[in-house]
């Protein structure tokens, strides 16, 4: 089987290579796939919300009064959340 990694996870990838815990990057892979299935984080490998904060991200943003873009503000953060992807 053949996959195509986002950049982001690429990079994942070639950081764990080069700790030498790993010898290809089908065994980075295998862990990192196996590591989520399992739900069981681990420090090597960053991770993102669970499902549970996620939802209640979303119920606190839901929750909060709304106001309508001022025009350009929404480029604005689009650009400020892609500089810090980029960065991160």
């Amino acid at each position: 089987m053949t996959v195509t990694l986002s950049k982001r996870t690429e990079e994942i990838v070639q950081a764990q290579l080069k700790t030498g815990r790993y010898a290809t990057p089908d065994e980075v892979a295998n862990r990192l796939i196996e590591e989520r299935l399992s739900d069981t984080a681990s420090p090597e490998f960053p991770s993102g919300p669970n499902a549970a904060e996620l939802k209640s991200s979303l119920l606190a943003a839901v929750s909060k009064p709304m106001r309508p873009y001022r025009k350009g503000e929404f480029v604005e953060l689009a650009q400020r959340v892609i500089a810090e992807e980029r960065g991160a």
